[in-house]
């Protein structure tokens, strides 16, 4: 059997080791169960004499943290290979707030935070993202808005490789920190914590993280329990106040680990801070104990012991067989655990007396059934093993088939290139149309211009047939922006911005003081003054010619005016013609981004399900062999526990 670290052993192959080893020499695994700030920590704390652990009166244990026996004080960071999560607009929890925030720094700088990849879920499709668009996106949502469909986004971070981290606890600050900060809890999946106290030689401690907390990531490690069932479970609830929404998420967890009312056999209640409640309920403040008691004696808090304890054990019984749905056969194991500073001496024994009592359950009854429990796993462990090999070799041959076909993935990166292309080419068809338009038109109206030969033809035209001429131009521009919106339309829908061409007609027309002019020209007081001085100088046909011409050059000055008018429009219609453009380029540069990465994501799949199909057909010697050795482990240790049940 080859075992871990062997040059030709997988990482697949070392786990299953590991976890062989494990149940050769484990001890029992107990899970500190509680509301966040019901006491996990300072328990801990107090039991394995580890003054720096965080405690606080807010949420702070951010990462399920193992404490087992080690011969010297050193703690080990194990770290995610992906987080997943979801995003909303932030509200006033603080907590999750300034965890949202985290998270959207990571995505802000995917290089400092070792992120890999991210994939958003949108339904059943999952979509690789650019990090950066998503944090700048998201940011843009309104703070404090009623989370919608829209908002509401869920996504998953691939995080480079990374070794675990063992760290001297001379100096515990650091490993303290990676339990607490956001910024460093977010990537450690478990912390173990290994410490040479003669209460670990027998028992291994999870400290979770607190249930109901503000803090979003906090709930993950409830999940990770799911995968490793512990054998014992210490249910801690704040004694101050018994019944609290807090007390019944503690319990309520409960339900994934009793079935069955034996469970219970493995489930501890501690009451924490009792030394608080027992002194609130001595002072009478609950109206509950009578006239008050005084706390510092010790014979009255006996008697105050005596008195209150029974009551919420039997207030317990029946809250925990409604919130776990499990009758609770006879009275449940309950130990007192004074955790306060100012706990008399007499009272901060529980946390030994804990101990004690989980020890000796291991030692008899309950410890032959956790041995039996691992035994009937390990039994049906091999051929589970088998059927898990043949089904993981059918789904990678199965999904290597999927992705050998580059055919569609090749037709979008050409289709892409050809709207485009077909995108630049009608915008720059459209900028020219627009500019052709303009300046045929301005020809025109010169050429009537320069038509208008007498004095009744240009006194008509600057009455009606500039302002004509002019609508018409504006007309034919319209229309022609219309239609290559139209056309553009076909390569990019949204052309919201190209809005169509619209100028009030009365600044493109004769405006009143180049009315005046011409008429002053050809028939007003400017044309009398001349006629009178061409009598006398008998020169009357040349002067009156040079006035139609001025008239005309006056015209001409005016369709300058307009024409710039129509030049301006279509010149502000092709620079937001240029703009959607742009950003049409931005968009098809994304796509062919994100498909060149799915290219590249397909190739590393390729060649990460070959190598993997590979690993598996070689592996299924080695599986088999490994089956054979833990049925004959758990066979010998089955018959162990048989003998030691007889004992009993």
């Amino acid at each position: 059997m080859v075992q871990e670290g062997s040059p030709d052993g997988t990482q697949f192959q070392a786990d299953i080791s590991e976890l062989s080893a494990r149940w050769v020499g484990d001890t029992p695994l107990v899970l500190l169960l509680g509301a966040f700030s019901s006491g996990k920590t300072s328990l801990l704390a107090r039991l394995l004499e580890l003054s720096w652990l965080p405690v606080a009166k807010t949420a702070t244990t951010a990462v399920p943290t193992e404490f087992r026996f080690g011969p010297r004080l050193q703690g080990e960071l194990r770290f995610r290979k992906t987080i997943q999560f979801t995003l909303v607009p932030e509200t006033d929890h603080r907590g999750s707030g300034a965890t949202q925030r985290e998270l959207l720094r990571w995505l802000r700088d995917p290089d400092a935070f070792r992120v890999r990849e991210v994939h958003e879920f949108t339904g059943r499709d999952r979509r690789l993202l650019q990090p950066r668009s998503i944090a700048d996106g998201f940011g843009r949502e309104a703070v404090g808005s009623v989370p919608n469909a829209r908002s509401v986004r869920s996504f998953e971070l691939s995080l480079h490789a990374r070794e675990p981290e063992v760290l001297d606890l001379a100096d515990p600050s650091e490993f303290a920190r990676h339990l607490t900060d956001p910024g460093l809890a977010l990537s450690v999946s478990k912390a173990v914590c290994e410490v040479p106290h003669p209460h670990l030689r027998h028992l291994t401690f999870l400290d979770s993280a607190g249930l109901c907390s503000p803090v979003g990531f906090h709930a993950d490690p409830m999940e990770e329990l799911r995968h490793r069932k512990p054998d014992g479970v210490v249910v801690l609830l704040d004694a101050r106040r018994p019944v609290s929404p807090t007390n019944t998420v503690a319990l309520e967890a409960l339900r994934l680990f009793v079935r069955t009312p034996t469970d219970y056999q493995r489930v501890l209640f501690g009451f924490t801070w009792w030394d608080q409640a027992l002194r609130r309920f001595m002072s009478g403040e609950d109206h509950s104990s009578g006239s008050p008691r005084d706390f510092n004696s010790p014979a009255e808090r006996e008697a105050a012991t005596a008195e209150r304890l029974p009551t919420l054990c039997d207030q317990l019984k029946d809250t925990v067989a409604e919130a776990v749905g499990v009758p609770v056969p006879g009275n449940l194991a309950v130990v007192p655990l004074a955790l306060g500073p100012a706990a008399p001496a007499e009272m901060r024994g529980g946390p030994t007396d804990l101990c004690r009592r989980l020890e000796s359950g291991f030692a008899g009854r309950l410890g032959i059934r956790m041995w039996a429990e691992r035994w009937n796993s390990a039994v049906t462990f091999g051929p589970f093993l088998l059927v898990a090999h043949k089904n993981a070799s059918d789904e990678v041959a199965r999904r290597l088939h999927l992705i050998s076909d580059d055919a569609d993935r090749a037709w979008e990166a050409k289709r892409i290139s050809r709207e485009r292309e077909q995108l630049r080419t009608a915008v720059a068809r459209a900028i020219q149309e627009l500019t052709e338009i303009v300046k045929l038109h301005t020809r025109k109206m010169l050429t009537e211009i320069a038509g208008q030969r007498s004095k009744k033809d240009l006194l008509a035209y600057i009455n009606s047939g500039y302002d004509r001429s002019a609508i018409a131009a504006l007309a034919a521009l319209a229309d022609v922006a219309t239609s290559q919106r139209q056309m553009i339309s076909h390569f990019y829908p949204d052309i919201s911005a190209l809005r169509p061409i619209a100028i009030d007609a009365q600044l493109l027309g004769i405006d009143k003081a180049t009315r005046t002019r011409v008429q002053d020209l050809l028939s007003g007081t400017e044309y009398s003054l001349k006629a009178m001085s061409d009598a006398v100088i008998g020169s009357i046909v040349e002067l009156t010619k040079d006035d139609r011409e001025a008239a005309r050059d006056v015209l001409s000055g005016r369709l300058r005016t307009t024409s710039g008018i129509l030049t301006d429009a279509a010149q502000i219609w092709s620079i937001r013609a240029r703009m959607l453009e742009d950003q049409a380029m931005v968009e098809s540069q994304r796509r062919s981004e994100a498909l060149t990465a799915d290219q590249q994501e397909v190739q590393r799949l390729r060649e990460t399900l070959r190598q993997r199909l590979a690993d598996l057909e070689s592996l299924e010697p080695r599986i088999r062999e490994l089956a054979h050795d833990i049925d004959v482990f758990t066979r010998t240790l089955a018959a162990q526990c048989d003998t030691e049940s007889e004992d009993l």
